[in-house]
């Protein structure tokens, strides 16, 4: 196969990566397309092909939006064996929306006005008490100081549903549960059903 010929086939390899990625967002409640401040873009209002926030990189690939400082109040029970710390870097990113401190069109180094409110501000005044814990190593009860990674790591659960890099390998985020570009279309983006706690029992099963 001549050069020029391998050369067309991986530009068109990598365009149809982004069209399904496309895909999957447009419509969704990410879509911020339809929004003046958009200028009818998907993708710009977390994602840069250029001048990308370097320093979070091995988290939030390309990043293009301003960050949340917010210290959190997070969730604690005298049931729980793993302690809660504050929410991991996969987490703050969702955050940076999500606790109502940075404008949703705060981003490509301009400062926005658009705060999100309500129930869509799940960290408003930092408070995460009542709030699914995350920033959380999952383990096996029965092995002390195991995560998931330990024995599985790469499998495609804990991949899907779990932290991949930095010090925040093997943690339980805001994206275990919630796919941010709503690539199997549930309701509130979350990556399994809630019909018959099947998204609870992605981690809670007789083996954890």
């Amino acid at each position: 196969m001549n050069k020029y010929l391998k050369g067309s086939l991986l530009i068109i390899s990598f365009f149809s990566m982004f069209s399904v990625a496309s895909a999957e967002i447009a419509g969704s409640a990410h879509d911020f397309s339809s929004t003046a401040w958009s200028a009818g873009m998907v993708c710009d209002a977390c994602h840069t092909p250029h001048n990308a926030d370097a320093s979070v990189a091995d988290y939030g690939p390309l990043w293009n939006h301003e960050n949340s400082t917010q210290v959190y109040s997070v969730y604690a029970s005298s049931t729980m064996d793993v302690p809660v710390g504050q929410p991991g870097g996969v987490s703050k990113l969702c955050l940076s929306c999500h606790d109502g401190t940075i404008a949703v069109d705060s981003f490509g180094g301009t400062t926005g006005s658009t705060l999100l409110t309500g129930s869509a501000a799940v960290g408003s005044g930092g408070h995460l008490e009542d709030d699914h814990p995350i920033g959380i190593e999952w383990r096996h009860q029965t092995v002390s100081g195991s995560n998931c990674f330990t024995c599985h790591f790469g499998s495609p659960r804990q991949v899907e549903f779990f932290g991949r890099s930095g010090s925040f390998l093997g943690t339980m985020e805001c994206a275990s549960c919630h796919d941010p570009h709503n690539g199997k279309n549930y309701p509130k983006m979350l990556r399994a059903p809630l019909a018959g706690s099947e998204l609870c029992f992605q981690c809670h099963t007789d083996k954890s």
